[in-house]
């Protein structure tokens, strides 16, 4: 498991502090397979077994209410897929969209939380 920079403690937060292993470590609780975050919770979550399949549809549900405003999307080792169809179609409800790496995805979700900034993540173990 690789450790990355806590940026708080003592918050309800959910502030990763590990990934790798197939699984996160998130608030100091450990989880295995992939996640959705959301800033005051963490979610087990099923991707479609083919990720390049991954729709709208798939993610607005898991938004929240009201529906987070920004989506980062840790795909992985490294994205294979552009999902510009899945990033045009956030768009259209409001949602910006950032994909990157899972590794990325994790140090930019503890920036985002720092910041105060409201946000989801859909994590992809590696």
């Amino acid at each position: 498991m690789v450790d990355i920079k806590s940026f708080g403690e003592g918050s309800d937060l959910q502030l990763i502090h590990g990934y790798g292993d197939g699984g996160f470590r998130v608030s100091g609780n450990r989880h295995s397979g992939c996640l959705f975050l959301l800033p005051r919770l963490t979610s087990a979550w099923t991707p479609p077994s083919d990720l390049d399949s991954l729709t709208a549809a798939d993610l607005l549900p898991l938004l929240g209410d009201p529906v987070a405003p920004l989506l980062v999307l840790g795909a992985g080792a490294a994205p294979q897929h552009p999902f510009s169809e899945l990033g045009a179609a956030l768009r259209g409800h409001g949602v910006a969209f950032e994909l990157l790496s899972t590794p990325a995805a994790c140090r930019t979700w503890n920036v985002l939380m720092s910041e105060g900034r409201a946000a989801a993540a859909a994590l992809v173990a590696i």
